[in-house]
């Protein structure tokens, strides 16, 4: 199945977007962008990541806080219509939350659990959440923590998929043993995959160390 990436992000988008600021203006353009190509791609693409990275850093594990980007300044509940309007125009295609930095049990990670909790609960549609995945030798989480992450969606219901795994070297690419951490790290993150009946599609982002 093919994969959509991604509807709605707050970066690289043409200079006309990032400068709406009605509310009005904004619903528009959302609605009429996703419109266009979930019907362009109707039948062909299965899965789309509808918001990408809409959570941000500063998020602790008992309040999630979106990034006072453009999109949220101008549309606070961008998010919904988002997904509401990716539900109305393909009812068949399933729609994912993506974002960074949550694939272990610590604040940012916590926090995107509870705002995917808060749609379903609010009855926003959404079938997933994609596990960027991009980690290091040095900093990355254990086996035990990815896992626990992964069942908690399951647990809500929804689909998990790892969308962009990459491992970096940094500071330990002359290492006798880089390939080795490597290794496990690859290692760790399908096995907690596997582990979870829920989680089921792994995405390897790029095939270099760079």
């Amino acid at each position: 199945e093919l994969r959509g990436h991604c509807l709605i992000w707050h970066a690289y988008q043409p200079t006309w977007f990032n400068s709406i600021t009605s509310a009005t203006d904004m619903e528009t353009a959302i609605v009429d962008h996703i419109t266009n190509v979930l019907t362009y791609y109707k039948g062909k693409i299965k899965i789309w990541d509808v918001v990408n990275e809409a959570i941000d850093d500063s998020s602790t594990k008992t309040k999630y806080i979106f990034r006072n980007e453009f999109l949220y300044k101008a549309l606070p509940n961008y998010v919904d219509v988002a997904f509401q309007t990716a539900r109305k125009v393909d009812p068949n295609v399933k729609l994912f939350y993506n974002d960074y930095n949550i694939e272990g049990v610590w604040d940012k990670s916590t926090a995107v659990y509870l705002f995917v909790k808060d749609l379903l609960e609010r009855g926003i549609p959404i079938d997933g959440v994609g596990l960027q995945y991009h980690v290091s030798v040095q900093y990355q989480p254990t086996l035990a923590s990815i896992t626990d992450v992964i069942g908690k969606y399951c647990e809500l219901g929804l689909e998990v998929h790892i969308t962009e795994l990459d491992v970096k070297c940094e500071d330990k690419c002359n290492a006798s043993n880089v390939n080795e951490l490597q290794n496990t790290t690859y290692s760790n993150a399908l096995k907690a995959c596997l582990r979870n009946s829920c989680c089921t599609a792994f995405l390897v982002w790029g095939i270099s160390d760079d």
